[in-house]
């Protein structure tokens, strides 16, 4: 027997019988996935996976600034425009308005200021000339009313009595004389009666008597008129004088209060009028420095588009612009933020700093970095698919710039809140609840069995099983028909 050919006969065999094996293998692992999958079956098992929210948002610029025309009014002529979607640096020049408009003003503004400032010089000086002058008349009118007073004051102390008393002393004097005379006629009478012959020395006597007694009636008369009349009179009109001086005194008083008044008024109009020239003056030299508007930092400049004209369309050169209307927009690219949302239910999973990363659609294969600078306080309401659910805005800051990134730009947002790692898993389809609880539906014989279950972290594939499955367990990822249930 040739035994070489039953030892190639052999071994014919058994990779036949290997083939056989593995075809009724193969055949029958295609017939269990075929029947998992007409089934909906999935396998509890330990596996990896990351707790990752994924969220779609929108690309803009950390800061950016509406640039509009600060001129009044629409006096804003547009003589330059920057390119729409060109990048600037800070300072770089966008819009210039012509400025001819405001340099006339100023020019205007300059000579009437020259103007109000000479009126106004011109009434100072004339108030401190009316000043000057009331002051000399009300020290004029002062000197009078002391004159007056003085004048008082020497007729009643002075002169008046010392009047009185000459006048009084002039009547003592020639009533003494006259008493003389008186006596020594007398004793002329008498020696002529005892027989002396005195007839001429009597005849002088009494003539000289007569004389005296004249007098004496003459000063005892002025005497008495100067007390009971001139005196009385002469006090009078010196009161009457201090009463003139007080009067024009007062007069002068109040009349310098409404001279400097009106002095003072016309002083203040013409400096009222320069201090409005002057804020006027400053306002068209505001208003020139504004006819340049530059970056305040550096960005792209997008021309804005609104209706002018009465068709919806971008600025342009020769338009003329409304004080405040919108120019252009200018982000500053350099810094850029992704604004999106994020489930009610995922808001726990969100801090802070938290890293993420971020993909952008137009650039699919960079990946940049980025962590979480805002989280929304309100929730809103947003319906899709027919159901509400309640979402929290995020705001997502990139590390780094990279100048083709643009605002509007949809960006993909991928924040890693945890890694896990071996852990018992199900696919979170295959978790369902009701008010008792959370339960999956068991591959039990050729049925399902319900099962509770306890769950822990899940991501939006997979959720950890913590009880009430095993591994190896198959489950069901939809809810069995009522007669496969156990």
């Amino acid at each position: 027997m040739n035994t070489g050919l039953i030892g190639k006969n052999k071994w014919m065999a058994c990779l036949f019988v290997l083939g056989v094996v593995v075809f009724m293998g193969t055949r029958w692992g295609r017939m269990a996935v075929s029947e998992e999958a007409r089934a909906h079956l999935a396998a509890v098992a330990q596996r990896d996976f990351d707790i990752e929210i994924k969220t779609i948002g929108v690309l803009d610029a950390a800061r950016s600034h509406m640039i509009s025309s600060a001129l009044r009014g629409d006096k804003g002529k547009i003589v330059y425009l920057v390119e729409d979607g060109h990048h600037v640096n800070e300072g770089t020049v966008l819009v210039k308005f012509d400025a001819t408009p405001f340099e006339e003003e100023i020019h205007k503004l300059v000579g009437e200021l020259a103007r109000y400032t000479a009126a106004l010089d011109a009434d100072h000086q004339a108030l401190e000339w009316e000043k000057s002058q009331v002051a000399r008349q009300i020290k004029t009118a002062a000197f009078h009313l002391e004159v007056a007073r003085l004048e008082y004051e020497t007729l009643v102390q002075g002169e008046g009595p010392i009047k009185l008393t000459q006048l009084k002393s002039d009547t003592l004097k020639i009533q003494e004389e006259l008493e003389k005379y008186m006596a020594y006629a007398s004793e002329l009478e008498r020696l002529r009666n005892s027989g002396y012959d005195f007839t001429t020395e009597v005849a002088l006597a009494t003539d000289k008597t007569s004389e005296l007694k004249e007098k004496l009636v003459a000063a005892r008369s002025n005497y008495d008129s100067y007390k009971n009349h001139v005196f009385p009179s002469l006090v009078e009109t010196a009161k009457a004088k201090i009463k003139n001086a007080e009067m024009e005194y007062e007069q002068i008083k109040n009349g310098s209060v409404y001279k400097i008044a009106k002095a003072q008024s016309g002083l203040n109009e013409t400096r009222g009028m320069v201090d409005n020239t002057q804020a006027a003056l400053e306002r068209a030299r505001k208003a020139l420095e504004n006819t340049v508007i530059t970056a305040p930092y550096p960005g792209i400049a997008i021309l804005f588009e609104t209706f002018r004209d009465g068709q919806k369309r971008k600025p342009r050169i020769g338009d003329k612009i409304w004080e405040n209307q919108p120019l252009l927009y200018l982000p500053d690219v350099s810094a850029m933020v992704v604004n999106t949302q994020v489930r009610e239910i995922d808001l726990h999973k969100i801090f802070l700093d938290q890293p993420c990363s971020i993909a952008v659609d137009a650039y699919p294969e960079v990946s940049f970095e980025g962590k979480v600078m805002f989280i929304g306080v309100l929730a809103t309401d947003r319906l899709e698919g027919g159901a509400g659910e309640k979402y929290f805005d995020i705001t997502i800051a990139l590390k780094g710039s990279d100048m083709r990134l643009r605002p509007g730009m949809t960006a993909r947002v991928t924040l890693i809140n945890e890694q896990l790692r071996d852990v018992l898993s199900a696919p979170v389809q295959a978790v369902f609840s009701d008010t008792v609880g959370k339960y999956c539906y068991r591959r039990c014989g050729s049925g399902f069995e319900k099962a509770a279950v306890t769950v822990g972290r899940q991501n939006e594939n997979f959720v950890e099983i913590i009880s009430g499955l095993e591994p190896g367990d198959r489950v069901s990822l939809v809810t069995p028909s009522p007669e496969d249930l156990r």
